[in-house]
């Protein structure tokens, strides 16, 4: 999916969108959206908690990977 269609989709969906270079995160009340833009495409979606945090001290990722961001959507609802 290209990122300027993923950023409609999030924003119709209810997500407020924000940029840092090429990672981007979409929040709404105790969920985030966060993938990174490559190519014009998006990759590497995820979904986590707000107030979950990666920890590489002890391997831990937050959050759950996803296939599209029609299947993130689903799990931050």
């Amino acid at each position: 999916m290209q990122a300027t269609n993923a950023i409609k989709k999030l924003n119709k969906a209810g997500f407020s969108v924000m940029q840092d270079g090429n990672r981007y995160s979409a929040k709404t009340g105790r969920n985030v959206i966060e993938f990174y833009q490559q190519d014009g495409k998006i990759i590497c979606i995820r979904v986590r908690s707000v107030n979950d945090q990666d920890d590489v001290m002890s391997d831990y990722s937050a959050g759950t990977w996803c296939e599209n961001l029609s299947q993130a959507i689903r799990l931050a609802a």
